[in-house]
């Protein structure tokens, strides 16, 4: 009898050392996944790069135009969160010798022109539009636009 109860005991403690050893185990993992979040899920990523992928690549200047508006639009509801805002880099100005310098810029309206004759001229250009992504979230910070000769 004596040995029976010595038994019990020793899978007693064997069953609450298992159950404390997951419990630890657990928490840890919980801790550990925190850690690692990022905030957005890859379906808000993929939501959130949607919107400017589609005016990815060759363009014209009416649709680099609604691309700045969205942008701009875009930049205005974060405008309390600069790590969620997207800047636009413009590669378009020429000086005399022909070399383009680039113009960091948010602004929208640099492509939209004040005069009906410049409104028609630059909506003639074609554009290139690329998409630069941050390498850990993989969401879209920058998109360059450079104007094609």
């Amino acid at each position: 009898m004596e040995n029976a109860s010595k038994a019990l005991i020793i899978a007693g403690a064997i069953l609450l050392s298992i159950l404390i050893i997951g419990l630890g185990m657990f928490i840890y993992q919980q801790a550990a996944n925190a850690m690692g979040d990022t905030g957005l899920s890859d379906q808000e990523i993929t939501a959130f790069n949607s919107k400017f992928e589609d005016y990815e690549g060759t363009k014209r200047g009416s649709e680099v135009q609604a691309l700045c508006r969205l942008v701009r639009n875009h930049n205005l509801g974060k405008s309390d969160d600069v790590s969620e805002q997207v800047m636009i880099q413009w590669d378009t100005e020429v000086d005399a010798t022909g070399d383009s310098s680039s113009v960091l810029t948010d602004d929208a309206d640099t492509l939209t022109p004040a005069t009906e004759a410049e409104k028609n001229t630059r909506a003639a250009y074609t554009y290139t539009v690329t998409m630069t992504r941050d390498q850990s979230s993989g969401k879209i910070y920058q998109i360059g636009i450079k104007q094609k000769k």
